[in-house]
């Protein structure tokens, strides 16, 4: 049931929006209640909260106030990375990011921690988080947050997404070291590596697949709409029917699993009568994109 509802888009959003409630409820069941803090732009959201409500007593009566903040903190990212994102995906993470901050802000957070022990508190928070992230990751979408800024600052400067984000949780832990203890540190990176694990074992967006398309149109309509809507590569032969004699377009494209719906969608809405042979789990080194 799974697999096939990932083939369709309504149903990849539905799933997508699943995984937003379970994100939330990891951080807002498990996490909040014991004050530790999430990683990322989310991280910042709660460090805000905490000053707002324990420095200023500001609160919001049902709704949780990291929520908002993360709308608000991702507003600006938005602005900067736009440009350099694909319009499709530029909107769907907008979308995403406006949803996974809904569910974020009114899911209530526990007055007590439903679990006592902070260990098990800070490991089942960080399953849920990884579990719902890979969910929106593997759909295509994405909540937005810092790993937007890292791609955009990856792609100006060459500066690695995973070294950006790195760097911008440390600031987060050292904020909090001076703030708190270190306990708080110590639980906040035990959370950190779990929902990191969780979320390479079950993101699937990385699984490539090398389609070769097959067509008697030899005009250049179907890879100019590859590289425009998809932002992939396309590469053409000439080949000739061995039977017919007549000439043919092979066209060769690397994508990652969950674009071949769409690659289908452009190739047979310009020609109905080609056909593609896909190849899964192929390894590409070199200047290909992996996307969120």
């Amino acid at each position: 049931m799974y697999n096939s509802t990932m083939r369709t888009a309504p149903g990849r959003m539905l799933i997508a929006t699943l995984g937003c409630v379970i994100m939330s409820i990891g951080i807002n069941v498990f996490t909040t209640p014991l004050n530790l803090y999430t990683t990322g732009l989310m991280g910042y959201s709660q460090l805000i909260r905490s000053v707002l409500v324990e420095d200023f007593g500001f609160a919001l009566a049902h709704i949780e106030l990291e929520g908002i903040l993360y709308y608000l903190l991702s507003i600006p990212v938005f602005f900067i990375t736009f440009r350099s994102l694909g319009r499709n995906f530029f909107l769907r993470t907008v979308a995403f990011a406006l949803i996974f901050s809904a569910t974020t802000a009114l899911i209530p957070v526990p007055a007590v921690p439903i679990i006592e022990d902070p260990l098990t508190c800070v490991v089942v928070g960080g399953i849920c988080v990884g579990a719902g992230d890979a969910m929106v990751l593997t759909c295509g979408c994405t909540v937005g947050g810092l790993d937007m800024l890292a791609m955009h600052i990856s792609k100006k400067t060459g500066m690695q997404v995973g070294r950006f984000t790195i760097l911008a949780n440390i600031l987060l832990f050292l904020l909090c070291f001076f703030r708190y203890d270190f306990s708080v540190v110590l639980y906040s990176i035990i959370y950190m590596v779990f929902a990191s694990l969780i979320l390479d074992r079950m993101h699937q967006q990385n699984i490539n697949v090398q389609a070769l398309i097959f067509t008697k149109k030899m005009d250049n309509d179907i890879p100019k709409e590859i590289m425009e809507v998809m932002g992939r590569g396309v590469t053409r032969w000439q080949g000739e029917g061995a039977y017919t004699n007549e000439a043919s377009s092979v066209l060769c494209v690397c994508i990652n699993r969950y674009e071949m719906e769409q690659l289908e969608r452009i190739v047979k809405g310009a020609d109905p009568q080609a056909f593609i042979i896909t190849t899964h789990g192929v390894r590409i080194n070199g200047n290909f994109l992996h996307k969120v």
